[in-house]
């Protein structure tokens, strides 16, 4: 018996990456799963799909009202019913941008305006759309995705994810009364399975953390597991930093 058995969940960014992932365990803990991303998602639901739940993939750009409606329109339609949302889909870097890196004096208002509109705006209105279909049933938890670079206020990835979790307080006190909870998960350097022996310098990026290894989907996901259970109906509004201690460091 799985843990999510019967519960409907849509990841979104969920093409590759760490939301392929997501998507992979939670079908493996019986989960029917959604998985969107602006990229064709199949790889990814063949991949979920052999868990033998019902897993089926959208093509969504959720800076699109109209395309996250169409998302959730569609998870209704096949199940019923929306029980859990991953925020996943997030911008990190753009072109020959990287966001984490780029400093705010000579910032070019493409990569500025594309930042704020995937990572902020895109997790608000997945997070608009989603809360209806959750009141139905008086049930639901939303995970949105944050990172430890929202300690910095001197990138565009930092700014944005730094206001996901400020975000993520404002939700959660507003539909707290009708049984959904709003949680944020921070990782620290992590990698999805497929990549984990293909990041230089890994041992270096993670050296002074408390402990002492890269973090994995499955770190994050454990996280989301606890986030997501009946039993954490208490706990909303939460940044939960997995992160390998690096928050003390």
């Amino acid at each position: 018996m799985g843990v999510f058995d019967g519960r409907v969940v849509i990841v979104t960014g969920a093409a590759r990456g760490l939301g392929r992932d997501y998507s992979r365990y939670f079908a493996q803990d019986g989960a029917n799963v959604v998985l969107a991303d602006i990229k064709d998602p199949r790889g990814a639901v063949d991949d979920a799909s052999a868990a033998g739940t019902t897993c089926i993939g959208i093509e969504c750009d959720v800076t699109d009202r109209i395309r996250v409606m169409e998302m959730i329109d569609r998870a209704r339609a096949e199940f019923g019913r929306l029980d859990i949302f991953i925020n996943n889909a997030g911008l990190g870097g753009g072109g020959s941008y990287q966001l984490g890196q780029l400093g705010l004096l000579d910032l070019p208002d493409e990569v500025w305006d594309g930042a704020w509109n995937v990572n902020v705006t895109g997790t608000l209105r997945c997070y608009q759309a989603a809360v209806p279909v959750m009141r139905e049933n008086g049930f639901g938890g939303i995970i949105n995705i944050s990172s430890m670079a929202a300690r910095s206020g001197g990138s565009p990835y930092g700014i944005t994810k730094n206001t996901v979790e400020h975000m993520t307080r404002g939700m959660a006190s507003e539909v707290g009364k009708d049984g959904i909870t709003v949680n944020c998960i921070a990782p620290g350097i992590c990698a999805f399975e497929a990549a984990r022996t293909q990041i230089p310098n890994a041992d270096n990026a993670f050296s002074g953390n408390a402990v002492k290894r890269m973090g994995t989907s499955r770190d994050l996901y454990a996280g989301m597991t606890y986030l997501c259970a009946e039993e954490a109906s208490w706990m909303t509004g939460q940044t939960l930093h997995i992160d390998g201690g690096a928050a003390i460091s």
